[in-house]
């Protein structure tokens, strides 16, 4: 009785091929991901700083 080659590079598993080219599929359909607060790094500091200005004012309006 013959035996079967473990590794054999020239056997197809063709689950795995089909895996694989789904996978490719799902990552080249998915649209590119984008920061939070967008691509211009200036327009989230910006964010950052006025969200921090009124978060003290409100702090500093119920504490005086």
């Amino acid at each position: 009785m013959a035996r079967r080659p473990q590794q054999d590079p020239r056997v197809t598993d063709l689950r795995r091929y089909r895996r694989d080219r789904a996978r490719a599929e799902r990552a080249k359909s998915r649209p590119p991901e984008e920061p939070l607060l967008g691509a211009n790094r200036k327009g989230a500091v910006f964010v950052v700083l006025v969200v921090t200005v009124l978060a003290v004012l409100a702090w500093l309006r119920v504490h005086l």
